[in-house]
This record gives structure tokens, C-alpha cells and sequence, in this order.
């Protein structure tokens, strides 16, 4: 018998490695959580737009997708992984956001313009008395933060590194995508809720959802990392993604406010405009051109000449997808990122349609789209077989998941004519 039992394990251990060789979509079981569509089709699923879309995932080597429409599942794919958690990179950030909506919801956090000095009476003096909790959410406390994050995850403790943090900027007068600042929310929530962050979420949201498969990493001070760390299954990602589509409603049970999810995913007016609270705006189209008003802004903050004179080729063309705009800037990439984005600066002039939705995104390509009009909540994640292996390059994410995603819907991904633009600062920071 235990021969026979050891036969067993061997060929299952081989079959769980053949397994992790084969990348052909593998559409899971439909979860008790979300009835099944009886198919794509009866849903309003452009079925043509989703081959495309799972061929594209597949080629990107993508780890999961799953669609929703209707508050139905659609599909559940894995691409050579069995469905597991998932590092959801900056979507972090958006789930964090939940958890100040809530505290806002209860009572526990005053307002969103509550000062932060409230939670770190040491910044009750000089300028920084002014930053307030909305900042934080918005992007716009001013404080100062590396491109890279390398200087982060070399800190044993993210709050004390933040609260150590300069101010290149009055708060609230200006956008800087800034990982170094959000990582202060852990220290807010721990001390509005009296419960470490992660340990909250999964009391006030989480658990009433059915999400109790998670990780959240945790520096060596015993913060949780709110820039990135959070570990999610693909299908509890799109959970939350209904949940918001559903206004803060899981199930018939109200978890969120309504007006704090409207608030947390509309855009704001002027530094505030590129996004609500830690969710970005999603577009019927988007235009990225490279014009001379760009180029100056470069060349006055300093970007190299010769980056500049490389640009040339492109001035005056127009792209009509980030990924178009992506490849036309080729080997020019790396440096843009170090030059331009390094300086805050926008790396493209950016012209949109009308606002069809919300998303979260991360590094690598992890996504959260939500188009309420159509009812639609598309993920993609993605985690690489070796983790412990070089980088993978700029191909595994995905950029043109959330177009693909859209057309699942038809929604419109070219200009129409007379259509009104959007101005945009920057491109949504995927």
C-alpha cells in the first residue's frame, strides 16, 4: 500500500508540473459567490473581443483574467497557474482607500480634510501642519519621493521614512504620483480603527465578502506596505471591483456609503483631476501626442538635450492608444522614465473622450476595471513562475488590457468626430 500511495504522490507531483508547463487558458469553476452566465453572448459579451482579449493575455503570459458582467461570471482563466494569490502591486493602494472609506463611513476619521498632524503631532508646526488626509489619497501632500522605489523598501519602517520625508511643494498645490506618502495611510488606519491595517480590512470588508485567502507584506518595523503588498486571489480582486460597481453594496449588504464610493472614483477639479481617492478615471479613448508645449516643459525642467533631439522623430505624431505610444518610444523608454517621469514631468500630451468607468492598476500589469454603465468588472494579474529570477521585460503588462477590455462592451477606442477632448496632465500611471 504505501508503494502504491508513493506512485500516487510521484504522479500527481508530475502532473502539478505539467501542469505549470501548459499555458493554454484553463476556465475554472464557477464560484459560489457570483452565479454563472449561461454564456458570454446572453450576457452582451462581444464573444469575438473576448478571444482576442484571452489570446492577448495568453500571449503576455498572463496569470489569471476574470470577467464579470451583470454580476455574473463570465470566466475564471489561469494561464498555466492554478487560481492563487497574487502580489496586486499598487492596486494596494486602492484597497487601502476602502479602509479610510469605511473609518470615514464610521465615524472614526473626521473628514477627509482632517490634518494629519491629528495622527502625528509632530507635524503640528512649519508647513506641514497644512497636509491634510486628502492629499494623501490625491497625490498632492507635497512631500518629497524618489522615481524608483528602491529607497522605500530600503527603509526598515515606511511611516518613519515618510514622516521624514521633505517638502518640495505646498500641500495641495500640485499632482506627484508618490509611493513614499501613501505608506503613512498604515499609521492612519492603525490609529483611527485601533487595528493594524491589514488586520482591519479583513474585519470590515473582507470577511462579510468572502475574502480570507490574503497576504499583505509588512516592513521590518511591522508596518503593512500600502504602495504595494497587498496578495489577493484574482476572483476576491473582482469582488471588489462588484462591490464598487455596486456602490459600496456586497450581496443586499451595504458595506460601503454610496456617496464615498461616488467620491472615492470620480475625478477631482484641477491638481486633484487625474483621479479620485487612490482610483484612477477610465476613458472611451485616449490621444497621446508629442507637441511643443511638451518639449518645452521638458527642456525647462532640465531634460537633457539630447533626450530631446532623440524625441524629434515623434514630434507632432499622434498616437491613439498607450501601447502604440509605448512601442513608437522603443529603446527611448528607459531614459524618459529616468529624465521625464523622474522629474514629475508628463510623458506624453494627453487627450481623452468621455469618462466610461474607473481603474486600479500596478506594476507588471495587474488591473481592476470597472465600466458601470455596461455593468463590466474585468481583472488581469499576472506573477512570474520564477520570482526569484530577473525581471520580466515591458511585454508581460498587458498595456493594452483595459482597450481590450472595453471592446468587450463596445465601447468606442477611436476619436469620433466632434467629439469633445478632455485635456489631461499626464497619462493614467499604469
Amino acid at each position: 500500500m504505501s508503494r502504491l500511495l508513493s506512485a500516487l504522490h510521484r504522479m500527481r507531483v508530475l502532473l502539478l508540473a505539467m501542469g505549470l508547463l501548459l499555458r493554454a487558458p484553463t476556465a475554472s469553476a464557477a464560484p459560489p459567490d457570483f452565479p454563472r452566465a449561461v454564456s458570454a453572448a446572453a450576457e452582451g459579451i462581444d464573444p469575438k473581443a473576448l478571444q482576442q482579449l484571452l489570446q492577448g493575455a495568453e500571449a503576455s503570459k498572463s496569470s489569471a483574467v476574470v470577467i464579470l458582467k451583470n454580476g455574473k461570471l463570465v470566466g475564471e482563466w489561469s494561464f498555466g497557474h492554478a487560481p492563487a494569490r497574487i502580489e496586486a502591486m499598487s492596486i494596494t493602494k486602492s484597497v487601502v482607500g476602502l479602509a479610510v472609506l469605511k473609518l470615514l463611513a464610521d465615524g472614526k476619521i473626521a473628514s477627509l480634510d482632517v490634518p494629519l498632524h491629528t495622527y502625528f503631532p509632530e507635524w503640528n508646526q512649519g508647513r506641514k501642519k497644512d497636509i491634510t488626509l486628502r492629499h494623501l489619497l490625491t497625490h498632492t501632500s507635497g512631500l518629497q519621493s524618489d522615481p524608483t522605489t528602491e529607497e522605500i523598501y530600503r527603509s526598515p519602517d515606511f511611516v518613519k521614512l515618510a514622516l521624514a520625508a521633505e517638502l518640495t511643494e505646498p500641500p495641495g498645490t500640485a499632482f506627484h504620483y508618490n509611493n513614499k506618502a501613501v505608506n503613512l495611510l498604515a499609521a492612519v488606519v492603525q490609529k483611527a480603527s485601533g487595528k493594524r491595517l491589514d488586520r482591519y480590512l479583513a474585519d470590515a470588508l473582507f470577511r462579510p465578502m468572502g475574502i480570507t485567502d490574503f497576504g499583505w507584506t509588512l516592513d521590518d518595523a511591522g508596518n503593512p506596505h500600502v504602495m504595494a503588498g497587498v496578495q489577493l486571489r484574482p476572483r476576491d480582486l473582482a469582488k471588489l471591483g462588484q462591490l464598487m460597481l455596486d456602490g459600496g453594496v456586497w450581496q443586499g449588504c451595504r458595506l460601503l456609503p454610496a456617496e464615498w464610493v461616488k467620491q472615492a472614483t470620480t475625478p477631482g477639479e484641477g491638481v486633484f483631476s487625474p483621479g479620485g481617492l487612490l482610483w484612477w478615471s477610465e476613458y472611451a479613448w485616449e490621444r497621446f501626442t508629442v507637441d511643443d508645449a511638451l518639449l518645452d516643459a521638458w527642456k525647462k525642467a532640465g531634460v537633457p538635450d539630447a533626450l530631446l533631439q532623440d524625441m524629434a522623430p515623434l514630434k507632432g505624431r499622434t498616437f491613439t492608444d498607450e501601447q502604440a505610444y509605448l512601442d513608437a518610444l522603443g529603446s527611448r523608454l528607459p531614459a524618459l522614465k529616468k529624465e521625464v517621469r523622474g522629474r514629475h514631468l508628463r510623458l506624453a500630451t494627453v487627450e481623452t473622450g468621455p469618462r466610461v468607468g474607473f481603474n486600479s492598476n500596478g506594476y507588471l500589469g495587474q488591473y481592476l476595471l470597472v465600466v458601470p454603465e455596461h455593468r463590466l468588472v474585468a481583472v488581469r494579474m499576472f506573477t512570474p513562475l520564477d520570482e526569484t529570477g530577473p525581471q520580466p521585460d515591458e511585454s508581460v503588462s498587458f498595456n493594452d488590457f483595459i482597450p481590450r477590455a472595453l471592446a468587450l462592451v463596445d465601447v468606442s477606442q477611436t476619436p469620433v468626430s466632434g467629439e469633445a477632448l478632455n485635456a489631461q496632465g499626464a497619462a493614467t500611471p499604469r
